[in-house]
């Protein structure tokens, strides 16, 4: 039996990765032209952590010497915006739903741990390059190594096999691998799946050439070559964080090289870092919160 994968026929099968819950309700009322806001909030309510990140997003675009917002209203959704709110519902979703599965060899915590480091990152970049808004940079970040817990949930034996035996092989290497067994790699399949999830095409583009942004034929100037840059040292500080302290300092070089390709200096790259290491603990922190919730109404 081939391994190739159709992507329609396992989105029909329903085996990809997907929202589930609260957050498939605010995806689906998101979607609608005319959502009334005021049922939007109440139905976001319904998630604590859902909430709590978007009162966080909230107080984070605030105006200074204005109160702290403390409840999700229909305010906080014209602030934040639409759009915004349904990509951070798909985050919240994803990540409390998909802690573990059937792949073996495929280490999720590992997985969440860096996806959400790659996206505290693209966020405090973010607030010092303004490509795009806060929230949904945080999302594209998460997103972009989707394509992994993919190939976890469709193909749980034979990607397990496959990583079981090719376990000293570079990113790149197992790339290729992927392909030549799935018909997609990682990045192919994160970019299929924020298609079909409507993720904007501004994000997607740039998840395409997010590990190599020299080969997208974009100029350097453009949008999504600027979001593809952002999203390439976003990874790279995501995997520096969990290197040895001679892989840190051999990797300062291309840490400079790939900085300085996006406009920034050394101190703001350090201060992102800074700002993503709060940010991540927060996240993991909420995490912890959410599975003790879920474990507690199991019980």
């Amino acid at each position: 039996m081939s391994d190739k994968i159709n992507f329609d026929e396992i989105k029909e099968a329903r085996t990809l990765p997907s929202p589930t819950g609260v957050a498939l309700n605010v995806m689906r009322m998101c979607r609608s032209d005319n959502v009334s806001l005021p049922d939007l909030s109440t139905q976001i309510q319904a998630d604590p952590v859902l909430a709590g990140r978007l009162i966080q997003i909230a107080n984070a675009s605030r105006r200074p010497r204005t109160r702290p917002i403390v409840a999700v209203s229909t305010e906080v959704l014209l602030l934040i915006g639409v759009q915004a709110v349904r990509q951070v519902a798909l985050s919240v979703s994803l990540i409390n739903s998909y802690q573990n599965g059937a792949c073996h060899s495929f280490d999720y915590n590992q997985f969440w741990s860096r996806s959400l480091a790659m996206a505290c990152v693209a966020q405090a970049i973010g607030e010092r390059q303004p490509i795009a808004p806060a929230a949904e940079l945080f999302t594209c970040g998460l997103l972009a190594g989707i394509g992994r817990l993919g190939l976890a949930a469709v193909r749980p034996d034979a990607y397990g096999d496959l990583l079981e035996k090719n376990s000293s092989a570079t990113v790149g290497e197992l790339m290729v691998l992927e392909r030549d067994r799935f018909g997609y790699d990682r990045v192919q399949l994160s970019a299929a799946m924020m298609d079909d999830w409507k993720i904007p095409s501004l994000f997607v583009d740039a998840v395409r050439f997010y590990k190599k942004p020299v080969l997208s034929g974009w100029d350097e100037s453009n949008r999504r070559q600027r979001l593809a840059r952002l999203l390439n040292l976003s990874a790279f500080i995501a995997d520096i964080d969990v290197a040895t302290d001679d892989e840190k300092q051999a990797s300062m070089p291309s840490l400079f090289e790939k900085s300085e390709a996006l406009g920034l200096d050394i101190e703001e790259v350090t201060q992102a870092m800074k700002d993503a290491s709060k940010e991540w603990i927060g996240w993991r922190e909420a995490q912890r919160f959410s599975q003790r919730s879920l474990q507690s109404l199991s019980g």
